[in-house]
């Protein structure tokens, strides 16, 4: 910019040169133009800049990871002129899953029409993002001002965790439905105290066939429930390493791991109790017994924060302590855990609990930790990779 003023300024001194040295119509023009022009350029530019509008719409304000979604910027010109060249700065995802905060581009729009920009791509992380336009310049036909755009719209897009259905037919913990020793369970699977509708996510072994053939529609056994759980999830995402990007990738992975389980739980006709760590660093809980409600779980989980690396699942066990009554199993989803902490886990939570499984998202397992667990007689740890949770905890679930 500072460039075309400088040649402005040749211009207007030169043709000030021109006019005291020839004293002529011809140059008298030529200095009144160079004088007026930059004024007219100037009020057009606030003309366009007042009558442009900018927007940001996205085509969802929900997605998965790594899904491809689109954000258009739109520029709407209301003037009887174009606009001029506008560098738009802002932040937008790209095809790789980044973000890419202070992103460039420079649009123009015709007179009385909109033009669109389009931004594809997807975001590898879950969270809540705003994208969008963080700012706008229009510059003058002579590019010597500029109009700074108030209105700089962004929007809000939620990237959820990644949904991993495991087999329907293994066992997550030896109290299962089709076990053949069976403890005291929350859920009988003998009895049942009415029927329903087919759901979403009901298991084909519920139907009740004769009664659907009569009714023409599938109908499905509701079992009779006990108002506890019958398993309790504790799910901790704390931070490992000062890599923003590590402890987002452990901690999407425990979010995964833990939704996994929960649906599981949910298909085989159980409940779970989900206890996390919320934004205001208190324990949340949330009882999980339909597919409606596991989404919801989605929801919560999209946005849990990364808690630093002072305290981590032993901050929530507690609570889970408290809640439960002796025989349900109890899942640990956690980044990292010590052979020490373990054994304040599991004094906190003794006779609480019927079996207890631990997931480490970010390190493998100590030895330390693979004595203790084993000497507990409750306990089994596995590591689950990242990259395929699914297969990390089909393996655990076949040991």
């Amino acid at each position: 910019m500072a460039k075309y003023r400088l040649l402005y300024a040749i211009v207007y001194f030169g043709s000030l040169a021109f006019a005291l040295a020839y004293e002529s119509k011809l140059t008298f023009v030529l200095f009144v133009g160079a004088a007026v022009l930059p004024v007219v350029t100037l009020i057009l530019l606030v003309l366009s800049g007042l009558l442009l509008k900018l927007e940001v719409i996205p085509d969802t304000e929900y997605v998965g990871k790594l899904q491809n979604f689109d954000i258009t910027i739109r520029v709407k010109n209301r003037f009887i002129i174009p606009v001029s060249p506008m560098m738009i700065t802002g932040t937008f995802h790209d095809r790789d899953g980044s973000i890419i905060p202070g992103r460039r581009l420079v649009l123009s729009a015709g007179a009385l029409r909109k033009s669109d920009c389009v931004f594809s791509g997807s975001i590898r992380y879950r969270g809540r993002y705003r994208l969008g336009i963080e700012s706008a310049v229009i510059y003058d036909l002579l590019r010597i001002f500029k109009f700074k755009i108030k209105n700089t719209p962004g929007c809000i897009v939620t990237v959820t965790p990644r949904r991993i259905i495991l087999d329907e037919t293994s066992a997550l913990w030896a109290d299962d439905y089709e076990s053949s020793l069976t403890k005291v369970s929350f859920m009988d699977s003998s009895t049942s105290s009415s029927v329903r509708k087919y759901e979403d996510g009901d298991l084909l072994k519920h139907v009740h066939w004769k009664l659907s053939a009569k009714q023409d529609e599938l109908m499905v056994r509701q079992m009779e429930q006990n108002l506890g759980s019958s398993a309790v999830i504790v799910t901790d995402m704390h931070a490992l390493t000062e890599n923003t990007e590590e402890n987002m990738k452990y901690a999407d992975a425990a979010a995964e791991t833990a939704l996994a389980i929960t649906r599981k739980i949910i298909t085989d006709g159980r409940s779970a109790l989900n206890i996390y760590r919320t934004r205001k660093g208190s324990a949340g809980t949330s009882q999980i017994q339909n597919i409606d409600e596991y989404e919801q779980l989605l929801d919560i989980f999209a946005v849990l924060p990364i808690t630093d690396t002072v305290s981590g699942a032993e901050a929530l066990v507690p609570k889970a302590a408290e809640l439960m009554t002796g025989c349900e199993p109890l899942f640990i989803i956690t980044p990292k855990l010590e052979a020490q902490t373990f054994s304040a886990i599991l004094a906190s939570v003794s006779g609480s609990c019927s079996e207890m499984r631990i997931y480490l998202t970010g390190s493998k397992p100590s030895p330390a930790l693979m004595a203790e667990a084993d000497a507990s007689r409750i306990a089994s740890v596995s590591f689950i990779d990242p990259d395929d949770i699914a297969l990390s905890l089909r393996e655990s679930m076949s040991r």
